[in-house]
């Protein structure tokens, strides 16, 4: 055989050794600390697999949002893959608000554009984290291409399938027992100090937000004590250790997300728990534009599968009195409906609308797992004498679907009723003036009841054989 050739396939065998031995090694990635020096972890082989979200069991996040023409903005994730807290659902709200906030930060500019986001770990000794690609090396964040629909692709790609899965990965899997979200929001601020000038400042944050240590320790005072809140904030303002995050934009979600061995928090705490980190972020300065509780459907993290450890927070439920839950009747005028539809003439007016009624449900529900609530639809006659009951039953399905998905109350509590045209106490059963149809009187029967298991309206449903 020639000597050539048989160096060459020698050559050949040796570096698919080279690589085969590469590709065995144990890979450390590297973490950035808060100092701005770094951190380096051991990455055990379920860090190299393409999917590493216990949480997705297959699903991806998927990001469909369209970019280009929104103002740019710095953007700083708070997060922590830790023991006691759940995780976020696939499809969850979240997914789309992240996507949405992630793709402001991408600077597009002749079709070409880079994204500059950064992650802070909440565990106990919170810390700086770079993002990395699912190859174990720094995610390369530049796209480019040769015209704009190509380009928002890219952009999108980048974040389905680099950034999101980062998110889920163990590369933000919490380092030290315990939680800190408090430190973490300082690093958050030196952060955006060193990024653009130009640009808003935002922080996501996806926490529990029960910290067990640092200087907000849970398990030292209790939440539902009145002042608590007040004490706490002046004794870190007098020791100068409230973070500056004047002009920054904070969202917060999975607030009070615990799971065992961690006490779920009851809708009074999980509202407690709200209050205290609304007050918390105001005094440094922020603007908190939305708070979240919860995800129902969320995997736990546990110390089995190498979650550090959080110490459980107890917290006392306070007795709740029922006896005086009103039922409550939103006519056109709150929860407005289209003529002939179940569509929200102003789906973000009605949305707000509700929030105040699913806060006063969620400890009726959670406190009471064998009560429902019942969400009645109605709808007017028509010049025709139209009495069918679907038209109502989409809109009490509506308000329940709005309900749920947006304020996390429980689905299997909640039951969608269509009254059609039934002649109810809260529904004008008469649309005509003499004999000429009146749209005024119409659009007052459009309306949606919500009526609690213990309520006096209940009698009414029973005896027009809308419930059993």
């Amino acid at each position: 055989m020639n000597k050539g050739i048989i160096r060459l396939v020698a050559a050949i065998l040796f570096c698919l050794f080279l690589v085969g031995c590469q590709g065995g090694r144990t890979t450390n990635d590297r973490r950035q600390v808060a100092g701005g020096g770094e951190r380096t972890v051991v990455n055990n082989e379920s860090a190299n697999n393409e999917n590493t979200n216990n949480n997705t069991q297959g699903e991806e996040r998927i990001c469909h949002q369209e970019f280009g023409g929104e103002e740019l903005i710095n953007l700083v994730v708070i997060t922590g893959n830790r023991a006691n807290t759940s995780e976020i659902p696939v499809g969850s709200a979240v997914d789309d608000i992240f996507c949405k906030l992630v793709g402001r930060t991408f600077e597009i500019s002749n079709l070409e554009a880079e994204g500059n986001i950064a992650f802070v770990v909440s565990d106990g000794d919170p810390w700086r984290a770079e993002v990395m690609a699912q190859n174990n090396r720094p995610a390369d964040l530049r796209v480019s291409a040769n015209n704009s629909y190509v380009l928002n692709n890219r952009i999108r790609e980048t974040i389905s399938h680099v950034i999101l899965p980062f998110m889920d990965s163990e590369y933000l899997m919490a380092q030290t027992e315990e939680g800190d979200l408090f430190e973490a929001l300082h690093i958050a601020s030196r952060i955006l100090r060193d990024m653009a000038s130009d640009r808003e400042n935002h922080i996501l944050i996806i926490d529990s937000g029960i910290t067990t240590a640092g200087h907000i320790d849970m398990r030292e005072f209790d939440i539902m004590e009145s002042g608590v809140t007040g004490e706490i904030i002046s004794r870190l303002v007098a020791a100068g250790l409230m973070p500056n995050l004047s002009g920054v934009n904070i969202s917060f979600f999975n607030i009070g997300g615990g799971t065992h061995p961690q006490q779920v928090p009851s809708g009074p705490v999980e509202d407690a728990l709200m209050a205290f980190w609304h007050d918390i972020l105001g005094a440094t300065g922020a603007q908190v534009l939305q708070m979240q509780g919860r995800s129902e459907g969320g995997s736990p993290r546990t110390v089995d599968n190498g979650y550090p450890f959080v110490s459980a927070v107890e917290f006392d439920t306070p007795e709740v009195d029922f006896s005086d839950l009103r039922s409550e009747v939103f006519s056109a005028e709150h929860l407005g409906f289209i003529a002939n539809e179940s569509q929200f003439i102003n789906e973000e007016h009605s949305r707000n609308i509700l929030a105040t009624t699913a806060q006063t449900l969620r400890p009726f529900l959670e406190n009471n797992p064998s009560h429902f609530v019942y969400i009645v639809g109605s709808q007017a006659a028509g010049p025709y004498d139209y009495s069918g009951y679907a038209l109502s039953l989409e809109r009490a399905e509506r308000v329940k679907d709005l309900l749920v998905s947006e304020f996390n109350l429980s689905e299997a509590q909640l039951v969608a009723i269509g009254a059609g045209t039934t002649s109810l106490s809260w529904r004008n059963t008469d649309e005509f003036e003499g004999e000429q149809w009146s749209d005024d009187l119409a659009e007052q029967n459009r309306v949606v009841a919500i009526i609690p298991a213990t309520a006096d309206e209940m009698v009414e449903l029973r005896s027009n054989g809308l419930v059993n």
